[in-house]
């Protein structure tokens, strides 16, 4: 068994549907695509062009939530202080799946914890993070609340796994020093393991950073549900500049730790914990030249075991 290669179709798709590319310059032609990740849509007639391009392809479909922007689903604030705020957004991801279900999608994906919380004294825009949503403060969410909320939402999403079959997927986010300085993830998933995590490699970079953590052992706690994959790199330059999406190449090890995130480190070992993870290269191809960005083609297909 090996990983299933994912191209990920966003923004105005219907001017780019029939080009070969898309809206990153990915070329959508190459042989070793395997499935498709739909999300951040402008509109729903360009989740019809996205869907039309995949099944043309016979490429599988995933769902990466907000599937479309203009009039569609919004980002779940799946941790609120305001309860009727939480229960509109399990009620949302409920709806939001069913509708995936609905145009074919085997998965779909919800960034969580989230939204991340602010700590206090920190300025989390200076480590790299960009928000466009509020924060929760981190002094009003004691541990046993944060617990019993999150844990509140895993079960709801994974009622809505099994009514729907369709496989919910929880995305890293943060910063919440619960879940990447504790370890809430490992409860939760232990208590609910048919739900499924996605490790984003270059936002876990982030996350370790932010709360001192290493990245390959926070990468080793979640490995058992670790089933797909956002592959890409970030990066800090000496300044602390902060960049990501930035193609994965094979040299992008733990030896360039904390300057470069190691997610060809992070890729490999889940990998092998688990072999049919689906892997999206979710990276800007124009972020690198061309002979860079055939080089990870070449690792990705490498992980993947396919012609890239």
């Amino acid at each position: 068994m090996s990983p299933q290669l994912f191209v990920p179709l966003g923004g105005a798709f219907r001017q780019a549907a029939g080009s070969g590319f898309n809206l990153y310059g990915e070329n959508l032609d190459r042989p070793a695509w395997q499935g498709a990740e739909l999300g951040f849509l402008d509109t729903f007639p360009d989740v019809l062009a996205a869907v039309g391009e995949a099944e043309f392809h016979d490429w599988i479909i995933g769902v990466h939530h907000p599937l479309y922007k203009e009039g569609g689903p919004t980002w779940g604030r799946f941790l609120d202080r305001d309860p009727a705020v939480r229960r509109q957004a399990l009620d949302i991801a409920a709806s939001s799946a069913q509708a995936a279900h609905h145009i074919g999608a085997r998965y779909i994906l919800f960034h969580f914890p989230w939204p991340g919380f602010q700590s206090s004294g920190v300025e989390h825009r200076d480590q790299g993070w960009y928000f466009t949503h509020p924060l929760e403060l981190d002094v009003q969410w004691p541990a046993e609340e944060v617990y019993k909320v999150s844990r509140s939402v895993f079960d709801r999403l994974a009622e809505v796994q099994e009514r729907e079959h369709i496989q919910i997927v929880l995305e890293i986010d943060g910063p919440n020093r619960h879940y990447f300085e504790d370890d809430l993830y490992g409860r939760l998933f232990a208590e609910f393991p048919s739900l499924s995590l996605c490790v984003d490699t270059g936002r876990l970079g982030l996350l370790a950073r932010t709360h001192g953590q290493d990245p390959l052992e926070l990468c080793r706690r979640w490995l058992p549900w670790t089933r797909h994959i956002h592959l890409h790199t970030s990066t800090w330059d000496e300044a602390g500049k902060f960049r990501n999406h930035i193609p994965t190449v094979d040299g992008d090890r733990v030896e360039r730790w904390p300057s470069v995130t190691p997610a060809a480190d992070l890729a490999e070992m889940i990998v092998a914990a688990q072999p049919r993870c689906s892997l999206v290269l979710e990276h800007k191809p124009r972020a690198v030249s061309p002979d860079a960005l055939e080089a990870a083609h070449a690792y990705a297909g490498k992980l993947a075991g396919v012609r890239p």
